[in-house]
């Protein structure tokens, strides 16, 4: 009896030993999963950007200060004593020629770049391609051959919930190492549309993607990705009480940075979209004014300025007229229509709706550039 158990014990293991070690391979399978795959594909061209801003400031040479504290009439001396204040941030290259893309806040203040760090410690030698304030991107260029590179996906088709990756270097001057760092979330919404307030009114935070991936200082400029490994956005701004990631970050749309990032790189700037027009919000104005002008509309963007060379004059815009649609989104603000106008290139098309004394009228006309106006 005691042989017959343990022959049957022996064969209960011999063929739990196969299940085991199917469930073993099983699980390893699954470990190297789309978002691992994205990352190796994406993190070797992420690079970390170690900027350096001199601070100058005026104190009082002490020699003086003491010296003539022995006196009622107190000589002191003013000399200039200049601070180094070092910040962090991250790129990304993103063509065969070596063209970095980062945020321009990055930048903004930095009176050197003290490095530019692929993942595996080699320092880039760069040149400065070009900036655009406005919509808060930059471009570098790495000199040098073989370099890695990632490929630009579209933001035009993402979807709400769909798996994105932030990489980037998250406090990377203390980690001692250029390892990017990565988080995982989702797109928590697409279109995102934020106060004018944010960026000081001038830098054009609109149609941004909102993500749930951990955001943190030192991730602005790095690769928002897909679980295809292609590059959707660039990692800009955070909302935080704290300062930390509060699981609100927000990407610029790669869709725009490409744009934008193609005349940096043609142009060396960027060629400023103009209407050729200004105006003032109907709700600003009295019950009064609004009678004497014949103003129906009861939303929308009174033209009070117009240069009859612009495109817009030519295309049939007067004075007087209200506008309440530009390119199918409602304008209320005279800044809407800035920020619509900052969002488009020179050549694009534009679409009016407008409102002349009750009757609705459709124009369109093309951008123009600023520059000679």
């Amino acid at each position: 009896m005691a042989k017959s158990c343990f022959i049957v014990v022996m064969v209960a293991l011999a063929l739990a030993a196969p299940l085991a070690a199917g469930a073993d391979d099983s699980i390893a399978g699954t470990r190297r999963n789309a978002i691992v795959n994205a990352i190796e594909k994406v993190a070797p061209a992420v690079v970390t950007i170690n900027v350096v801003e001199l601070q100058g400031k005026r104190i009082t040479d002490p020699f003086f200060n003491d010296f003539f504290n022995l006196f009622d009439f107190h000589f002191r001396r003013p000399r200039g004593q200049t601070r180094a204040v070092e910040s962090i941030g991250s790129g990304f290259l993103f063509d065969r020629d070596g063209h970095i893309l980062t945020n321009y806040h990055v930048l903004r203040d930095a009176d050197l770049i003290s490095s530019i760090t692929l993942p595996g410690g080699q320092d880039l030698e760069v040149e400065f391609v070009g900036a655009d304030e406005r919509t808060d991107i930059a471009v570098l260029r790495a000199k040098g051959k073989g370099l890695p590179h990632v490929p630009l996906g579209s933001s035009e088709d993402l979807m709400v919930g769909e798996w994105v990756i932030a990489i980037g270097n998250p406090f990377g001057s203390m980690m001692q190492d250029p390892q990017p760092s990565v988080s995982v979330g989702v797109v928590s919404a697409n279109h995102r549309r934020v106060s004018r307030a944010v960026g000081g009114g001038e830098t054009l935070y609109q149609d941004l993607i909102q993500t749930d991936a951990a955001i943190n200082p030192g991730n602005s400029g790095g690769p928002l990705v897909n679980a295809l490994g292609e590059v959707v956005g660039i990692n800009t701004m955070i909302f935080s009480s704290s300062g930390g990631n509060q699981g609100l970050g927000f990407a610029i749309p790669v869709d725009r940075a490409k744009r934008v990032a193609g005349e940096l790189i043609r142009y060396g700037r960027r060629r400023s979209p103009w209407f050729g027009f200004r105006g003032e919000a109907v709700e600003s104005l009295t019950a009064y004014s609004l009678q004497e002008l014949g103003i129906r509309a009861e939303s929308g963007i009174l033209v009070t300025e117009i240069l009859r060379r612009s495109a817009a004059y030519q295309a049939g815009l007067q004075l007087g007229d209200v506008i309440t649609e530009v390119n199918g989104e409602t304008v209320s603000h005279p800044t809407d229509v800035d920020f619509i106008n900052w969002g488009l290139f020179v050549g694009d098309h534009v679409r009016l709706s407008i409102d002349r004394r009750g009757k609705a009228l459709a124009l369109s006309f093309t951008v123009e550039e600023l520059s000679g106006k």
